[in-house]
Order: C-alpha cells, then structure tokens, then sequence
C-alpha cells in the first residue's frame, strides 16, 4: 500500500474519532477501518478502567460466531492483557508472536482465526487499554504497518482522554451555579434576615423588605431551574455512556438479577447453562467493584447502564 493510501486511511480515522459523540461509536468505526487498511480479519479494543486494572471490552468489529455468540469467551483476562497489565507489552506487536487463548482451543465457529497483534494504548504513559487485530495465519507487519498502528493507539488515546474529560466538566457544577450557591444567594438571605431585624415602622424599609424577600424567592427559582438543567445533561451524557465495563450478555444478566431472578431462572430464560451464568455474575461483580448482586445493581442504576 502506498504511503498515501495510508495517510488517507489515518485522516479517516481520525475524523471519526473526533466527529463522533459516542466513544463505543468512534472505537467501532477506527477499528473497521485499521482491519481494511492491514486486510485482516476481524479486532476488538480493551479498555482499561481508569484507577484501576479491570479491563472491559469497549469496541468489536466482524467477530467470529464463536464469540459473537458467546460472549462470555471475551469476559475476563487473557495473555495478552496479563502481559500488558504487567509492563510486558509497550508497543505494537506483530501478528507472528501472539496465539489468541480465547480461540485457540475452540474448534467450530471461528472462521480459523488463531493469531492477533496487540497493540498498547497508553495516555502520557499510564495504561489506558489494548488493541486486538485478528489473523487466520502469522503475518510479519512491516515497519511501516507497525507504526500506522502505534499512531492509531495515539489518536484512540487522546479521543478517550477527550471523552473521560468531558465527562469530568458534565459532572461539575456550572460556573453559574457556583456563584449562586457561594455568592448571591448566602448574600441576599443575609440581606432579608437584616431587614426583618430592623424595627423602623418606616414605609420605605418595609418597601424594601418585601422586595428583597420577593428577590431572594426569585433567586431560588432560577438556582431550582439551573440546577435541573445541569442534571438532564448529565442524565443525558449517561445515556450514551460511552465506557460501559459490561458486555451485552452481561448486560442481559444483570437485567435478570434485578428482576430478583435465581441464577437457574437466569439461565433457563437465556438457554445458557447455570455454570456461564454464575460465570457472568462473577464478572459483573468484578467489573461494578460490587460485593453483592443488588450493589452490582445499584452501581449499574447510578452509572445508567441499566
């Protein structure tokens, strides 16, 4: 490939990653257009939650039915993550070097895919997660797809370094609302507590104090208001969560234990066995940071997962 069909498959991805409101969105469309550009198969993105070494799926594309129908088989640690998790892995590695320990002891449904490179995400040198690009045979990747690669993991770093930003600021209080609540409104209650402690029979204190008790009540109305808005933004910002730890089985599960099924019930309504369920179960949990089954619940509630 010539190096301006490269540069031309890097601007595309980079305008997605920029173009695109949902991160889940962006990851899926750079990681079509990575497995076009190098002719492979198929890939996923891990992401690692952030303070901590929980690693989820963020982004698949063209998964064999080995795993689409199975999605359990992409929950949990692998090699490749352990290795990173430990500093094994520091840049983008080639095609030759890594069997997939998710596929290699499957034998149907997955289109003889065996090999993957791996290729770290890291945000000014903290980890941020890995991507996985999946072969049917060995390949030795140039230098030049090497790098292409590690330039694809940069511009993946710095859409996730944007999103977990904005979602910082979407979590903060408003610059409005900070001089409401720290300034006017502590100002104008002191200001119609001093009236109301004056004696003056005086028509034009009492004028005054009734403006000023009419004024505060305004206050707190537009203080209410603002308050509201700023909460179905970020309501609205959960909505599209683009970091959810959880895979769409998991999902699934989850919904069930909420409905206070049993893992049996679980696993009848979804024509898995018991064994996956509480496989599933035990990954929600590690993932949610919960103890039990109803704070895996609660978490999922206050993060709009569910």
């Amino acid at each position: 490939m010539e190096d301006n069909e490269y540069f031309a498959h890097l601007y595309e991805i980079a305008r997605n990653l920029n173009k695109e409101f949902s991160l889940h969105s962006a990851l899926r469309i750079a990681l079509e257009k990575t497995v076009e550009l190098l002719h492979l198969e198929t890939g996923w993105i891990w992401l690692v939650q952030e303070g901590t070494h929980s690693v989820y799926l963020a982004a698949s594309y063209n998964l064999p039915p080995a795993l689409s129908r199975y999605p359990e088989r992409l929950s949990g640690n692998c090699y490749c993550i352990d290795c990173y998790l430990a500093d094994g892995i520091s840049e983008a590695r080639n095609i030759s070097e890594i069997t997939c320990t998710r596929l290699k002891d499957i034998t149907a449904g997955t289109r003889g895919l065996k090999f993957h490179a791996t290729i770290p995400i890291t945000i000014e040198g903290q980890k941020v997660g890995l991507i996985n690009l999946v072969s049917k045979q060995t390949q030795e990747l140039d230098e030049k797809k090497l790098s292409v690669l590690n330039t694809i993991a940069e511009l993946i770093s710095i859409a996730v370094q944007r999103t977990r930003r904005q979602e910082e600021q979407q979590n903060q209080p408003s610059a409005v609302m900070e001089v409401l609540n720290r300034v006017i409104e502590p100002g104008m209650e002191e200001l119609v507590q001093s009236l109301q402690q004056t004696k003056s029979a005086d028509k034009n204190v009492q004028l005054a104090l009734e403006k000023a008790g009419e004024l505060h009540r305004q206050l707190l109305l537009i203080r209410e208001e603002v308050g509201e808005e700023t909460t179905e933004k970020v309501a609205d910002n959960a909505f599209h969560y683009p970091t959810s730890p959880l895979t769409n089985r998991e999902l699934e599960v989850l919904v069930l234990v909420k409905k206070g099924m049993t893992n049996k019930q679980i696993a009848d309504q979804l024509f898995i066995s018991e064994r996956t369920v509480k496989y599933h179960i035990s990954s929600i949990l590690s993932k949610l940071f919960a103890q039990t089954r109803t704070e895996a619940v609660e978490t999922a509630i206050q993060r709009g997962l569910l």
